[in-house]
């Protein structure tokens, strides 16, 4: 996954924690595969959507309640799926 050290690393956390102060959000560590990663699900009102977040990023995630919640199965595809018909129904709502 990668060191987090990696400036794009930080600018994508900096927007996920955005979004986690935005909506209902928590941040485990729930992903085997990534231990020392926590895991942030936020649940947009178009379905769970949820990204790793490097340990040297975690200062930016101090607002998000820490929980178990786990990942609803959803693959990236789907992921982005539910972020971008979101994002086009606050479009509608806006314009």
């Amino acid at each position: 996954m990668g060191s987090g050290i990696d400036p794009v690393y930080r600018e994508r956390a900096h927007l996920v924690a955005h979004l986690a102060a935005a909506y209902p959000s928590s941040i485990g560590y729930a992903d085997p595969s990534e231990p020392e990663w926590a895991v942030v699900v936020i649940n947009l009102p178009t379905g769970q959507a949820t990204w790793h977040v490097a340990p040297s990023d975690m200062d930016l995630f101090e607002h998000v309640h820490r929980s178990a919640e786990g990942w609803d199965g959803h693959t990236t595809e789907e992921k982005y799926a539910r972020l971008d018909a979101h994002t086009r129904a606050l479009a509608q709502r806006e314009g």
